[in-house]
């Protein structure tokens, strides 16, 4: 029916909806308008589409926030594997609002309502985790990390987040301890979906570097390995995560 809508041949337009067949940004953005999808849908899909397969893209964004992004949004929605690594500070998916929103004020070049709305689209990112489906994430924490001082509430709502996390089935949580040998590389996550097919989305402070070549994966790969290597198990990575210690010394819930 949306085939004859738009005049476009009924066995093209399958292989294109099937995946068989790449398609350019305005024709997804057409299809899906006659879809009746609504706007936000059609921007992020669309973005999406305009990616070259098995090459790469930088795109932009206000400092620190990646999760303005609809590639970002989309690559975490699609996910069945989430491997997230970030050497300053915790991974973008096991943050909260109160967290993010220290990060970003920190870099004092962000305007108040920019960083509001940053934390609030990093949580939006963050609800794959509580799907019934959602992605088997891995997230290494550097050990430094938790020896960063924040606000007394801050510091109480992230540990009382972990205490979550740690008994979540499909969400494994491990330090790096500080004299771990890791090749120095910036925060990055691995994304694959149930087809085997993997992405790497690295991080700078305004770009963010879309990566799907397996030549590209492979230094990001054998990075995985080591921290795999390195980090303490998920049981004594836990009792480091929630002691109450932990970001700048004793706070109560």
């Amino acid at each position: 029916m949306i085939a004859g809508e738009l005049g476009w041949n009924p066995a093209k337009t399958s292989r294109m909806v099937s995946g068989h067949i790449t398609a350019a940004g305005l024709d997804v953005a057409r299809f899906l308008v006659a879809a009746e999808a609504i706007p936000e849908e059609i921007d992020r899909v669309s973005a999406v589409a305009d990616l070259s397969p098995r090459a790469y893209s930088v795109q932009f964004h206000p400092p620190g926030l990646p999760d303005m992004l609809p590639t970002l949004s989309y690559l975490g929605a699609s996910a069945s594997t989430i491997i997230a690594y970030e050497p300053h500070r915790l991974p973008h998916l096991i943050q909260t609002a109160g967290y993010t929103a220290t990060m970003l004020r920190d870099n004092n070049l962000l305007a108040k309502k920019t960083v509001r709305n940053g934390a609030a689209a990093r949580q939006e990112r963050q609800t794959i985790l509580s799907r019934p489906t959602g992605p088997v994430t891995t997230a290494y924490i550097n050990e430094t990390v938790l020896s960063q001082a924040l606000p007394g509430r801050v510091a109480a709502e992230q540990r009382l987040h972990f205490h979550t996390l740690v008994r979540h089935p499909r969400c494994h949580l491990r330090i790096l301890p500080a004299d771990a040998y890791v090749t120095a590389m910036p925060g990055f996550t691995l994304f694959q979906d149930d087809h085997g097919h993997d992405v790497v989305t690295v991080y700078t402070p305004t770009a963010m570097l879309v990566l799907d070549a397996p030549d590209h994966l492979a230094p990001y790969r054998q990075t995985i390995a080591r921290l795999a290597a390195g980090a303490l198990p998920e049981t004594d990575s836990a009792a480091r995560l929630l002691a109450p210690g932990t970001f700048g010394g004793e706070t109560t819930y």
